[in-house]
């Protein structure tokens, strides 16, 4: 590591940075080696990049109070490093410390977002049965309308190389979809869960968001998923099948002053 301003300190390499964080799990799959060329720390802190579908790189803060607000002292120095042309960088802090980002910097409208993981896979219910593979190509018009009806702030589109389930109704149409992708790092992360509406209550959330976390973690040894903080019935269903709730991000575009 090399010494920096107020206790602060750039370090270089997945491992060690895996290290610094003993080996948090949003670390260990949302950061590959290329994001990992440079970090900071402070105080049991680190700033780290990651990037979401978009190229641009992005900064994430993890840690103990004191140590983040180090780090974020620092964020003009960060920016210099992670984007030196733009003047508005995209940061992610532990939610109760969102109020200390927007006393130090300008701050635009953001979004608030849970990420959880787990590493144990659902006991298998009767009604996984019902959970089929999707065509999303072939039938990409259709998932996109039941997308629009029925989740309208699903990120994950058809036909971009995910792996689609669904659960039917009778006659064939959706009942349910959920999408499963890949974080960074390669874990599998599952997204655009969606239940027709009229269906609510039945029970097809828990079967679809069950059967394709089994899958995953029976293929890969773990599933990741991200939400935003507003739907608490969509938490409470991860957390009843296993899942941790292993982050609470603000995500700010935070404009840089020159």
């Amino acid at each position: 590591m090399t010494a920096t301003s107020a206790g602060v300190v750039t370090g270089h390499g997945l491992e060690a940075l895996l290290e610094a964080t003993g080996r948090h799990p949003f670390v260990r799959w949302e950061v590959t080696p290329g994001l990992a060329d440079t970090w900071w720390a402070a105080a049991g802190a680190v700033a780290f990049q990651r990037t979401r579908k978009q190229v641009r790189r992005t900064v994430s803060v993890l840690g103990p109070d004191q140590g983040v607000a180090a780090l974020l002292d620092h964020l003009p120095a960060i920016a210099a490093s992670v984007a030196p042309k733009r003047r508005a960088l995209s940061v992610s802090v532990p939610q109760h410390l969102e109020a200390r980002l927007r006393e130090r910097y300008r701050v635009l409208d953001g979004g608030d977002w849970e990420w959880f993981h787990t590493t144990t896979a659902p006991d298998e219910l009767p009604s996984y049965d019902r959970v089929v593979a999707l065509d999303d190509v072939g039938r990409a018009d259709e998932v996109v309308a039941f997308l629009a009806a029925h989740s309208p702030t699903a990120d994950t589109e058809p036909g971009r190389g995910e792996r689609w389930f669904a659960v039917e109704q009778p006659d064939g149409d959706l009942a349910a979809v959920a999408a499963w992708g890949t974080t960074r790092a390669g874990a599998p992360h599952l997204s655009s869960v969606a239940v027709d509406t009229r269906l609510r209550g039945q029970g097809l959330g828990r079967t679809i968001v069950g059967a394709v976390t089994r899958r995953a973690v029976q293929e890969a040894g773990v599933c990741t998923l991200g939400m935003y903080s507003h739907n608490t019935v969509a938490r409470a269903l991860y957390l009843s099948l296993g899942y941790d709730r292993t982050c609470a991000w603000s995500s700010r575009p935070v404009l840089i002053d020159p």
